[in-house]
């Protein structure tokens, strides 16, 4: 089977702005950590996998349906640092330098375009998703897989089988687990006063948060009842929120999102512009008098910069 790899954007972005200093800097002074960090991310997983199709999912400005929902979804999290939010249409150009689609979809966050993709294609093409955001957990299968990337230099890979592993229930119920549970993460408030053990057992006795309700009133423990009575509409919209859009209405022909061989030149050129000496190096384009002509660098130790 082809393979087609879907990449998280702003998850590789946020985790490059974090893992680098803010000392890397362009030759006119703008700030490009997280360029370099999202570079570096990508020629390490094209070593690693080699892909038939690419396809980058981003996140747009424009409210999504979950926050129309409840204005509290995420309401916990800062807004985007400048530095950070002014490297983003360099990531773009780095990206479509190194040939790869880009989509996004107003209206919905960047796990739905993922999860639209890869029900599309799952029957036909090997699907790998690379992202550390366990939304995104819901949609490993047989076909569908998860590359975690690691901040030592390792590689982990999920599966339905590492998912079962891990909660005790497969990818399919996360968005119930969640409904019960909540997300602090994403500020999903879930049910008050249940926890993880609570949640995971119940979603094992009865298979999901409908289910749940159904039985309800079979639930023995007093005080677990009237949590789950009390808390239903809440639940109810916390696993609407968990939910990942499996169909998000964009079309993307897959072979729109070939991936061929780095056009050479044009990567090139565009880390010259940054002045990506190391990453210059590290794809053997170092062959050219023209990368002597600034005296500046940005290098990183090789130990400081482990992002897969």
């Amino acid at each position: 089977m082809e393979k087609i790899i879907l990449i998280d954007t702003f998850n590789f972005l946020h985790r490059a702005y974090h893992a680098l200093p803010n000392t890397f800097r362009s030759p006119d002074g703008e700030p490009t950590n997280a360029v370099y960090g999202v570079t570096s991310m990508l020629i390490n997983l094209f070593s690693e996998v080699k892909p038939n199709y690419v396809v980058a999912a981003l996140d747009m400005q424009e409210a999504t349906f979950r926050i129309e929902d409840f204005t509290g979804y995420k309401a916990q999290r800062k807004p985007m640092e400048e530095d950070l939010s002014s490297q983003i249409p360099k990531v773009i150009e780095i990206m479509e330098a190194f040939g790869i689609k880009i989509v996004g979809v107003n209206g919905y966050e960047a796990d739905d375009v993922i999860a639209t993709v890869a029900k599309t294609y799952e029957h036909n093409y090997e699907i790998v998703i690379v992202s550390n955001d366990r939304d995104l957990w819901q949609l490993a299968s047989d076909t569908v897989s998860i590359m975690l990337p690691n901040t030592k230099g390792a590689v982990e890979w999920l599966g339905p089988k590492e998912v079962l592993a891990r909660f005790g229930f497969p990818p399919s119920k996360i968005a119930d687990y969640k409904g019960l549970r909540g997300d602090p993460s994403d500020n999903i408030p879930g049910v008050y006063g249940i926890g993880e053990k609570t949640a995971t057992d119940l979603i094992k006795k009865y298979g999901s948060l409908e289910e749940i309700y159904k039985n309800v009133e079979k639930i023995e423990q007093h005080s677990l009842k009237e949590k789950l009575i009390n808390s239903y509409e809440q639940a109810v919209m916390s696993k609407k929120l968990a939910c990942l859009i499996m169909d998000v209405p964009f079309q993307l022909d897959i072979k729109d999102a070939r991936y061929k061989t780095l056009n050479k030149l044009q990567v090139k050129e565009v880390l010259e512009k940054y002045n990506f000496k190391s990453l210059i190096r590290r794809l053997g384009f170092d062959d050219d008098s023209s990368l002597k002509r600034n005296a500046k660098t940005n290098e990183v130790n090789k130990d400081q910069l482990a992002l897969f």
